[in-house]
């Protein structure tokens, strides 16, 4: 079963369906399950080689097959995991993905099965400045989202996650009404992030180190830390609760008015250096020297809600940039100006966003016709590595979306981003579903605290995934030193840089499962 990848959760009849295959078998069957008859029958490809798993392989064809029911791939020397073909083949993957958020929440007693805990974090976090001493401030910024496989919580990845949640809710064909109040928990805690007297927005909230990875959040009685304010945090703030306000209606002028002072804020600072940990942190830096693409997408929100003219000329002066991570955040400023400007846009500046968004695309699509695994990283797998899956997905189905599917060179975009989505679910080198619950190969054993302290993986999370740089990982490196990229994966809670989760990893996968309509 493992030389044969699919994606193990299945297929809808109409969408295009392929399998990976080991190069010496020519010819493949597909199988019914319920009576052992072969329901089709084909060569595969001519043998061709992956680059980023340095495999020689043959691609099997099958979206012929199209009737309900289970399936099984049968080669000459093995078959695959059983797996549907139905309207609905991925059931509760949707759901469990958004779900995760639940598990996530922090400062609140938290129902969760075998992960329940009580309140956790909730003294008052003393403010420190940028060489780690005390303010003497003091501040209460309990709840929000744990970020990753630690309880610190950071406002850069909490701005993305946002985005993408709130942007599936956008753009589903068929939204999930709890998105929003799901999310509202992450931006409730954004605005106490906030400093009143200055408008800024303090980094993020932790304590100095992180604990033992078998502790339960409440058990982390540590000193709660508010790092200094920083560039980035303050506009990604400032665009985060600018498109909050077009969502929540009822809130629309708190979440303004604190976009605009975050606005502010930035306008006073305009060459403030990019934020370090201060000395004695230890927890995610989430550091970016270059504000520029924040405040690009702050401007654009702030012009898509309010049309005034100061945002707009900003936008006109700026570079056009392009991401959908939380190190480089164009995309969402993109986004927003051709959905939201209206008729105040301008059609200079229109023309320019799409070229870029639509160059960026073809960018990703031309990897994907070059990779055999059918997506779009070529040979550069990195901490997170599944982000990159979701957010290259992410930016194809949005040029889907601007374009109305009249690409510029007849592509299919969201065929190439399913692509992606049967890579994260098991049709990949290592035959890893890379969602934890999920699939007859999920990840069991993720960098997570909760799940290791209760000894079972919290269902619906996406694994960081397989990481070309193993240094620094002792459990990657001893197991995957000398591998190809897509192979530099090992499913062990050790194991932070390949299989750690975070927030805005499934946020991503999440948008694209959402528009896609699973």
């Amino acid at each position: 079963m493992e030389n044969i990848k699919i994606d193990q959760l299945g297929y809808r009849p109409s969408d295009p369906k392929k399998a990976i295959i080991p190069q010496e078998v020519t010819e493949f069957d597909v199988v019914s399950v319920s009576d052992n008859k072969v329901v089709f029958k084909a060569n595969a490809s001519e043998s061709v080689f992956c680059e980023a798993s340095k495999e020689t392989v043959r691609i099997a064809d099958f979206s012929a097959v199209t009737t309900l029911g289970e399936y099984r791939i049968e080669t000459s020397n093995g078959s695959s995991f059983n797996f549907p073909i139905n309207d609905k083949p991925y059931g509760s993957l949707r759901k469990s993905l958004l779900d995760f958020f639940h598990y996530q929440k922090c400062g609140v007693d938290l129902d969760a099965g075998v992960w329940s805990h009580p309140a956790c974090h909730t003294s008052p976090a003393f403010v420190i400045d940028a060489n780690g001493k005390k303010t003497g401030e003091k501040k209460d910024v309990s709840g929000g989202w744990h970020d990753a496989g630690d309880y610190g919580r950071y406002i850069v990845p909490a701005a993305q996650t946002v985005a993408q949640l709130l942007l599936a809710y956008e753009l589903s064909p068929n939204p999930d009404n709890e998105v929003l109040d799901v999310t509202w928990f992450e931006i409730e805690w954004m605005l106490k992030m906030q400093d009143d007297s200055t408008g800024g927005v303090y980094h993020k909230v932790s304590c100095k180190g992180f604990n033992p990875l078998n502790e339960m959040p409440e058990k982390e009685n540590g000193e709660l830390l508010l790092c200094p304010v920083s560039a980035t945090a303050t506009a990604d703030f400032a665009a985060a609760m600018a498109m909050a306000s077009r969502f929540y209606p009822e809130k629309k002028d708190k979440l303004l008015d604190a976009a605009i002072r975050a606005w502010n804020w930035c306008v006073k600072n305009p060459d403030v250096p990019g934020f370090k940990n201060p000395p004695g942190i230890e927890t995610g830096e989430y550091g970016d020297h270059d504000s520029s693409d924040e405040r690009f997408w702050a401007a654009c929100e702030l012009f898509a809600v309010t049309g005034d003219d100061e945002y707009h000329n900003y936008i006109k002066t700026r570079e056009i940039s392009i991401g959908l991570g939380w190190s480089k955040m164009g995309t969402y400023g993109i986004i927003a100006y051709l959905l939201h400007a209206g008729n105040k846009a301008d059609v200079n500046l229109t023309q320019k966003m799409k070229d870029t968004l639509f160059s960026a695309a073809e960018k990703i699509f031309e990897k994907c016709k070059t990779d055999h695994y059918g997506i779009s990283l070529g040979t550069y797998y990195r901490w997170g590595s599944n982000m990159d899956v979701g957010n290259n997905a992410m930016t194809l189905l949005l040029v889907d979306h601007i374009s109305n599917g009249h690409f510029p060179k007849n592509e299919n975009y969201r065929e190439a981003a399913l692509e992606h989505v049967h890579y994260l679910l098991g049709k990949n080198a290592l035959n890893q579903c890379y969602v934890s619950g999920f699939g007859s190969k999920p990840m069991r054993n993720p960098h997570h605290r909760p799940s290791v302290a209760v000894g079972k993986a919290v269902p619906g999370m996406v694994s960081g995934g397989p990481n070309g740089h193993t240094r620094g990982d002792v459990i990657l490196h001893k197991t995957c030193e000398g591998l190809p990229p897509m192979k530099c994966f090992v499913d062990h809670i050790e194991s932070c840089a390949s299989n750690e989760i975070a927030i805005y990893w499934n946020s991503s996968v999440y948008f694209v499962l959402s528009y896609l309509g699973f």
